[in-house]
């Protein structure tokens, strides 16, 4: 019987429980931990603070704002390059297309590109022609042109990029408005 009472709850000299005996120098022990802890967070934000104001910069020097030039002048434009009537016959069937080629330019670029485009308006009329003639079927399956759009937008970043002052791209992009291809006998 008093290997029940033991093992049931054990009292101690004093007439307590163990366990309460137990729980108390526990209790005890965590208080200490978090006090430790505690102070050893304040101690290193204490450190970090020290630190980053004995090594931060000594001099800080406030720069004047760029101001910035024309906002007109990069807004972008639209320049008529091509209006024609282009063939494809890549099926064995020739097709006419009515095709205007606008390319897109920032207003600052406006009179150089255009008189570029007049100082070789023959020569940029032949490279888009034949990229026109070599393009695939395919590409005239597509929505909105993109490939032909693609290979046409290179040819003029090839030509007018070149004379970009600030670095960015002169061509901003190339518009292509195609008709309803007609089917023409040769």
């Amino acid at each position: 019987m008093a290997d029940k009472a033991d093992k049931s709850g054990s009292k101690d000299a004093k007439g307590g429980d163990a366990k309460a005996a137990a729980e108390a120098p526990a209790k005890k022990g965590g208080m200490k931990f978090m006090a430790i802890t505690a102070g050893l967070l304040v101690l290193e934000g204490a450190a970090i603070v020290g630190f980053f104001s004995m090594t931060g910069p000594k001099h800080v020097e406030a720069e004047v704002p760029v101001a910035v030039a024309n906002p007109e002048e990069s807004k972008p434009i639209e320049l008529l390059l091509l209006d024609d009537r282009l063939v494809n016959d890549r099926t064995g069937l020739a097709y006419l297309y009515e095709v205007e080629v606008y390319v897109k330019v920032r207003k600052k670029d406006e009179t150089w590109v255009k008189e570029e485009i007049e100082r070789s308006r023959n020569e940029l009329r032949a490279e888009i022609g034949g990229l026109w003639r070599t393009a695939e079927p395919h590409h005239f399956q597509e929505p909105t042109f993109e490939t032909l759009t693609r290979r046409i937008e290179g040819t003029l970043r090839e030509r007018f990029d070149h004379r970009s002052t600030d670095g960015k791209p002169t061509v901003d992009r190339c518009v292509l408005v195609v008709g309803t291809g007609i089917r023409i006998n040769r």
